[in-house]
């Protein structure tokens, strides 16, 4: 395949990853990012990015019939370090290098959920992209509509975006 070829169909199959049935925390297997995409990815973050999550987040809950959430400092934090530690590193989970779950990432945080989710992707050119994409994935999807009071957080480096959603009970 030509390199060409090759970065269209990457771009094209972008990854997402949404996080596992039945939240044990215990995430995909970890998938090395290529070359090109690591440490450089990490450098811009995606400026406006935080009120376009929120904005689209809330619009697409209220399509549903949903409270909008409410951003979450904590999650944001835990959101944004592991997009960047993904980012810089060139590997893409929901297990941190280090061995840690999201749910342990966000109790390092101080949050404590009765159902915290958290979606990941990879490829997206900005933060709304990374959204729409979500919004069609059953299991991302899924993940953006937990009912009840519902806080989150949102992390992007590079083209890394994270979204941790929590469900305060």
């Amino acid at each position: 395949m030509r390199p060409i070829a090759a970065l269209l169909a990457l771009g094209l199959t972008a990854l997402l990853a949404g996080c596992d049935e039945g939240g044990t925390g215990q995430g995909a297997a970890v998938t090395r990012m290529p070359a090109l995409a690591a440490p450089a990815a990490a450098a811009a973050a995606d400026p406006g990015a935080a009120q376009s999550v929120e904005a689209a987040l809330n619009a697409f809950r209220t399509a549903e019939g949903l409270a909008p959430a409410r951003a979450n400092p904590q999650l944001a934090a835990a959101a944004r370090l592991h997009a960047e530690d993904m980012a810089q590193n060139g590997y893409f989970s929901h297990t941190s290098r280090d061995g840690r779950s999201y749910m342990q990432r966000i109790a390092a945080q101080g949050v404590r959920s009765c159902y915290p989710v958290e979606n990941i992707a990879w490829g997206q050119r900005d933060a709304a992209r990374a959204m729409a994409e979500w919004q069609v994935s059953p299991g991302h999807r899924e993940n953006m509509l937990v009912p009840g009071r519902v806080e989150y957080g949102f992390g992007r480096a590079g083209t890394v975006s994270v979204l941790i959603l929590a469900r305060f009970c």
